[in-house]
């Protein structure tokens, strides 16, 4: 009787487990060319299979430079995308195709309604996949947006992808040699890149959203415009879920949830022990965001706390200035910000509230010459820079340019002490890679590069901190003992001379200014007393200079 029981009850669960799984949408990735007779002779027949299971199989067409002589013109019109994925696969023939990445891969003649069938009642995907397109009121650009939600916990190397198809690509006469004339599901475009966007591992109810642009080229019936999105795992290469995009609106997963989904503005080299972040908010909830409290910590240290008011609807974002916040340096740094409420009350979806910047602290360049290196790329006229002193003033500055490809190799004007920043521009908005070839700068501190730089958008910033020029190093031995650093706020530091001597002392903040000075005369040999200027002292960072005996030591002191 309890056996009885026991299968009666989950005969009652098994509906319920079915729900659960998430009906697998198979991807198929075929490799075709105009040129290719074979594929002539088996598209059509895989089409119509294609065309009998849109509930279960979706397909992207990916047009190769082979067989001779090469000119399919839907490869020429993308042969950058269209050779990815080919090399993905290592694809060398054609026809071809990879059905969700690596259950099956052979030639079309050899898939059958049965595998369809199988692969599809047999898979259940761990993923629920939204995608929504919309070309824009002029027609010049197509906007995609692609919800992912996790039914389970998932891990590995994942990547979503989005390809811009054109559904139906039809010719009065053959394109290419083999006759066809009838072409669907052209790739037009993988965007936001070919390299597809890293995805984080999930837990169940984890989601994430992807949005790119592609401004349209080569397209032969702009209604013809659609996107297939999917989520691959890079090293199995196997594909867990796949989707066809609809014009119809997407549905938020919640009512309140804002995300953080970047930060600007920032130095990865920092010396000034100031910041001034621009970060960007989104509404991903249904309801519109009217506030927010961001909090802002460097090295887990609550550093800035700041309000934003405004309105935004789902999917919209806003571009917030966060202002200056200041900190304490530390070799290696992490800023971290954190929105904590939202609408006046907590986000529902707190996953996607936080994002951290990692930075380091600028080595001191002590008496070496400090140059600018540029590879230009093919956009010369697009490139600027500027290079700023501690107080903001722009000292020296160059560009735009004007022969592609050339080098820039500039002595940089830098004095005494002193937190320098440089920043390098890009009119283009995308930096000196990739849209216009392939170029790069670095700022070079003797013969080391201090940092260098290549992919940014509209421009880049970073900080060096250059000493005293001329000062040789002391040794250890000469060295005068400065104590205690770090030390608290209100403390004294004292300072031990072996023999009496002539003392300065100088105070500067990490950007250069001069905060005292102090001329103590003669001193005996024994222990003194920096209380007069160290004393009133808030938490950060400073440099102390102690001039003594024909020599200047020079110190970071570290109040907290």
């Amino acid at each position: 009787m309890k056996k009885q029981f026991t299968l009666i009850m989950l005969g009652l669960l098994m509906p319920f487990l079915a729900w659960n799984q998430v009906p697998r949408m198979l991807l198929s990735e075929n490799f075709t060319s105009t040129t290719c007779g074979p594929c002539a002779a088996q598209n059509p027949a895989y089409d119509a299979l294609l065309n009998a299971n849109q509930d279960k199989i979706t397909s992207i067409k990916y047009h190769m430079s082979w067989p001779a002589p090469g000119n399919d013109p839907m490869y020429l019109h993308n042969t950058v995308d269209n050779n990815a994925r080919r090399t993905y696969y290592n694809i060398n023939s054609v026809p071809h195709l990879y059905m969700s990445g690596n259950l099956f891969h052979g030639m079309p003649s050899q898939v059958s309604q049965t595998m369809i069938n199988n692969y599809s009642a047999n898979n259940p995907s761990p993923f629920e996949i939204f995608l929504q397109h919309r070309v824009s009121d002029d027609q010049d650009s197509v906007y995609v947006t692609m919800q992912i939600r996790a039914d389970q916990a998932v891990s590995g190397n994942l990547v979503a992808h989005i390809a811009v198809i054109e559904k139906n690509v039809s010719f009065t006469s053959p394109p290419g040699t083999n006759g066809e004339t009838q072409f669907h599901n052209v790739m037009k475009a993988l965007i936001p890149s070919r390299n597809g966007t890293s995805l984080p591992d999930f837990e169940e109810d984890d989601y994430y959203i992807v949005e790119a642009a592609w401004k349209l080229a080569n397209v032969y019936d702009i209604n013809e415009i659609a996107a297939v999105g999917f989520v691959q795992d890079n090293t199995s290469k196997h594909v867990h879920q796949a989707a066809n995009s609809s014009i119809g609106p997407l549905t938020p997963f919640y009512a309140n949830d804002a995300a953080v989904i970047s930060i600007n503005n920032t130095t990865s080299v920092n010396c000034s022990g100031t910041m001034e972040p621009v970060i960007q908010i989104v509404n991903y909830g249904s309801t519109p965001l009217t506030s927010a409290t961001m909090e802002f910590f460097v090295n887990g240290e609550s550093v800035h706390t700041m309000e934003w008011n405004g309105s935004l609807d789902f999917l919209q974002k806003a571009t917030i200035d966060a202002d200056e916040i200041e900190f304490i340096l530390q070799d290696e740094n992490t800023l971290e910000i954190n929105v904590t409420t939202i609408n006046g009350s907590s986000d529902e979806y707190p996953k996607n509230n936080t994002i951290s910047y990692e930075f380091i602290q600028s080595p001191n360049i002590n008496g070496e010459a400090v140059s600018l290196f540029i590879l230009l790329n093919n956009a010369p006229e697009e490139t600027s820079w500027e290079l700023l002193n501690h107080i903001g003033e722009v000292i020296q500055s160059g560009g735009p340019y004007s022969t592609p490809n050339s080098i820039i190799n500039q002595p940089l004007e830098v004095s005494d002490l002193g937190c320098y920043e440089f920043v390098i521009y890009d009119a283009g908005g995308d930096g000196l890679c990739c849209g216009q070839g392939t170029g790069y700068y670095a700022i070079i501190g003797g013969s080391e590069p201090l940092f260098t730089g290549q992919s940014f958008t509209t421009h880049e910033r970073n900080q060096f901190a250059y000493g005293y020029v001329g000062q040789d190093e002391l040794s250890e031995s000469a060295k005068v003992n400065i104590y205690p650093n770090p030390i608290e706020a209100g403390n004294t530091i004292y300072f031990d001379l072996n023999k009496s001597a002539e003392v300065k002392v100088n105070l500067f903040s990490v950007t250069g200014k001069q905060l005292a000075e102090l001329t103590m005369g003669k001193l005996n040999a024994g222990t003194h007393s920096l209380g007069q200027l160290t004393a009133k002292l808030t938490k950060g960072m400073y440099i102390l200079t102690l001039e003594y005996d024909g020599q200047k030591q020079i110190e970071k002191i570290s109040i907290q």
